[in-house]
Parts: C-alpha cells; sequence; structure tokens
C-alpha cells in the first residue's frame, strides 16, 4: 500500500510461499524514455547497453509494480538498446508465450546476450535471460549457456 507522499509497504512473497514486508518510500517512475534511463542509472548502473538494460530493468522490476503506461516507457527504452533485435515467439518456463527482443554486451567481461521475454498483449516483461555466446571465459561450462534467468509472475498493487 502506498500513500500521497510514496511511503508504504512493499510484500514479496518468494516461490516457497514465504512473504516479507518492508516499509519503502517510492519515487514515481518518468513517464518518457530518457528520464527512465537517467532515473534508473542513479544507483551507478548506465542503460548505455543490454547489460545495463538487464540490471536495471530486474532492480525496477523486482520493486515496483508499473502501470501501462510506465510499461511502455520501459518497452521504449529497452527498443533503443544498441544492436536489439526480434527473437520471435518464445514460451518462458512458467508456460507463457510471448515475444523475445534481446542484444549484446561484451561489459561483463564474457560476450553475454541479454533478451527480454515480453508479453506483446500486456506489454508485461514476463522474464529475463543471460546467455554466454562466444566463451566462458574460465567458467566451466558449454557455450552457449544460459547463466541466468529470472521469471516475473506477479506484479500488483493491493490496498492492504
Amino acid at each position: 500500500m502506498m500513500g500521497a507522499d510514496g511511503a508504504g509497504t512493499e510484500r514479496r512473497t518468494g516461490e516457497a510461499g514465504h512473504t516479507e514486508t518492508y516499509k519503502i518510500k517510492w519515487t514515481p517512475v518518468p513517464a518518457d524514455p530518457a528520464a527512465l534511463k537517467a532515473w534508473l542509472a542513479r544507483g551507478n548502473v548506465p542503460f548505455t547497453d543490454a547489460m545495463g538494460a538487464a540490471e536495471t530493468t530486474g532492480g525496477l522490476l523486482c520493486s515496483q509494480a508499473l502501470s501501462p503506461v510506465q510499461r511502455a516507457t520501459l518497452l521504449s527504452a529497452i527498443a533503443d538498446l544498441p544492436g536489439l533485435r526480434f527473437d520471435g515467439k518464445v514460451t518462458d518456463r512458467a508456460g507463457r508465450v510471448g515475444q523475445a527482443f534481446s542484444a549484446e554486451s561484451s561489459r561483463s567481461g564474457l560476450p553475454t546476450r541479454y533478451t527480454f521475454l515480453v508479453n506483446p498483449s500486456s506489454g508485461t516483461i514476463m522474464g529475463q535471460e543471460e546467455m554466454l555466446t562466444k566463451t566462458a571465459g574460465k567458467l566451466n561450462v558449454p557455450v552457449p549457456s544460459v547463466i541466468s534467468y529470472t521469471v516475473y509472475l506477479k506484479a500488483q498493487h493491493t490496498s492492504d
């Protein structure tokens, strides 16, 4: 629940059903893609490449339920990523059908493809994936390898 001053509580329920409640103070998510990128970068992670977009998007989606306008703004910001491409229809790990968009970055030290899975009807980001594409460096994994996957199942505002 959030008051007019942005103060409220956040409740998170994990996969095992354990719920935690936190006191928080939200600031409004900007409705302009350029302003959103700057707002997200306040945590020192630039939204200039796929790695930065994935990290900041994940943080945002884990902390706020976005309105349709905010979702559209986030998707517009992601659409501006250098090298973003449409990968086609996908089924996420929760069995939901969506569309995948990805871009690559080597800023982590390894060539990595960052994929955003989007519900085309609602504009919600259903999940994110990180995959090593060319080399695993000193990691003992085959290439290609998915090294991170996040599924966003439910985000909503409540009155309690």
